[in-house]
């Protein structure tokens, strides 16, 4: 057991229940490690708390919630924060150091929409959020993946500030039609995990919110259109920089991989200048094939950019004619639909668009549409279907983590082809159409072909079978299980080279030639 000359730590934070379970958290994180340390805490309202009406951009930087926290500290009142540290300025901090503590929460936003709100009315559609960075997401998002009733309303965005019951009373009691909110801030104060000293005031703003949300749909935002503030849903724990031995133990609740994203993040947005009032999104995920890197919105400027990629991929680029599929067009299939049926109860993770039976009718508070990709989302919104949330076109294995939101646990059953592979799901099929062997051109040389981008398994299967010379090519495909079929397949070929892609535009993007 490790041991330390400390004897107390007092851990301040802000006192709104969440930043106080936060706090807690990290508390007993602390006291696993060193149980002979006796912790105290010291909670207080700063001034972002005690402004209700002022919008956070209009404060001139997010140390409006940490400023009053940190003149603690450096007063030795305290001895160590407990941020949200998203909320947390860019600037570089004299005399006191701030490090990443415990994995991070989902990061995601969370739209949550009024169940009255969900048929067409005659105004435009109105958002609540404090977030200038949310605003400019929303406008360009919901009139695509809103059901289509919804998509030509128009889309007004409002400020609202306050804790998240706060938030919500006020959504509720207002002509707005939905807010979005962090989802990790949701996941915290939902989680069953309640620290004894606090237990009564968690499980009265539990009820709270567990009442608000009767009246929501929910939507998870898809980080590769909404990437979210810098470090969102992670903690972070600010001492004195003089404090060396409280440094060594916070390290021992350090969580690496939460901390080399979030701090990529920081730096990133840096880079554009930082900020509440930036429009800008960066979100880094590591996954075993790459790190991640989500990063869109207007410079300050006001010019759009984009930087979806995975960081460090190999640049190799390719003609049209050395690669599968031939032009670097998509490969034509014929599709036919088939009678299904679909146990009671079920969630629906959705592979394509035609996998959604046209007369398939869903209740967006009974069961769950969760999609395999964007392009699938747009499609089912364009036919009225709510969809709750997508993997965005990162596989199968991607974690969905809505079961505290939902308030159950999921029940997934995947609608996708009759041939399709689900050696590498993670959901029982149900098959609702068959499809076709990809239309090979005439003629077709395979000895030409150097790379390949494989849009499924069974596609891989079918045109490899025909033509082996083709296993021998650069293997690239979506991160989900046709890159663990391939990898496999291909497990004994040292020789093998398989990447990864975001998706098939961003491979054509990225590695064929113009």
């Amino acid at each position: 057991m490790r041991t330390t000359n400390i004897k107390k730590v007092i851990i301040g934070a802000r006192s709104s229940t969440l930043s106080k379970l936060q706090a807690i958290t990290v508390g007993e994180a602390l006291n696993q490690k060193f149980p002979e340390i006796v912790i105290e805490y010291a909670f207080r309202e700063t001034k972002g708390d005690l402004d209700q009406t002022t919008a956070l951009p209009d404060f001139g930087g997010q140390s409006v919630f940490t400023k009053d926290l940190e003149e603690d500290l450096y007063a030795k009142k305290i001895d160590l924060i407990v941020h949200s540290w998203k909320d947390m300025d860019l600037g570089e901090r004299k005399n006191s150091k701030v490090f990443s503590v415990l994995k991070r929460k989902d990061p995601r936003d969370v739209l949550l929409f009024k169940k009255t709100s969900i048929d067409a009315h005659n105004r435009p559609i109105q958002i609540l959020t404090s977030s200038p960075r949310r605003a400019h997401q929303l406008l360009s998002f919901l009139p695509q993946y809103l059901p289509i009733q919804l998509q030509s309303l128009g889309f007004e965005v409002h400020s609202v500030r306050g804790n998240v019951p706060t938030r919500l009373e006020k959504c509720s009691s207002s002509q707005a039609d939905g807010i979005v909110i962090a989802k990790a801030a949701l996941d915290r104060l939902l989680s069953e995990q309640i620290p004894k000293s606090i237990r009564e005031e968690v499980l009265q703003t539990q009820e709270s919110i567990r009442k608000q949300l009767l009246n929501y749909f929910f939507m998870v935002l898809p980080l590769s259109i909404c990437p979210t503030a810098p470090a969102q849903g992670a903690l972070a724990v600010q001492i004195l920089e003089e404090n060396e031995e409280l440094e060594s133990l916070v390290k021992q609740i350090t969580d690496r991989s939460t901390e080399e994203c979030c701090l990529a993040e920081r730096s990133a947005l840096k880079m554009f200048g930082g900020g509440c009032h930036q429009k800008i999104g960066v979100t880094f995920l590591k996954r075993s094939y790459g790190t991640i890197q989500f990063l869109s919105g207007l410079k300050e400027d006001n010019v759009y950019t984009k930087e979806n990629q995975i960081l460090g991929t190999k640049e190799l680029s390719f003609q049209r004619e050395e690669v599968w599929p031939p032009g670097a067009k998509m490969a034509q299939r014929q599709r036919e639909r088939l009678t299904y049926k679909i146990p009671p109860d079920s969630d629906l993770f959705v592979s394509r668009g035609y996998a959604f039976p046209l007369d398939l009718r869903t209740i967006p508070d009974k069961e769950l549409v969760w999609t395999a990709g964007l392009g699938t989302w747009r499609e089912l919104a364009s036919r009225g279907i709510w969809v709750h949330g997508s993997v965005d076109g990162l596989g199968e294995q991607e974690p969905i983590d809505v079961r505290l939101l939902l308030g159950r646990t999921p029940r997934f059953i995947k609608l996708s082809h009759l041939e399709s592979d689900s050696a590498f799901g993670q959901y029982s099929l149900i098959s609702t159409y068959k499809l076709s062997s990809p239309e090979i051109p005439f003629p077709f040389d395979p000895n030409k072909i150097k790379a390949a981008f494989w849009r499924s398994g069974t596609e891989y299967s079918i045109v490899t079978n025909r033509f082996p010379i083709l296993k021998r090519v650069i293997h690239f495909s979506g991160p989900g299980s046709t890159h663990q079929k391939i990898k496999n397949d291909l497990k004994d070929d040292l020789d093998a080279q398989i990447y990864v892609s975001l998706s098939f535009d961003d491979w054509v993007e990225r590695h064929i030639k113009k």
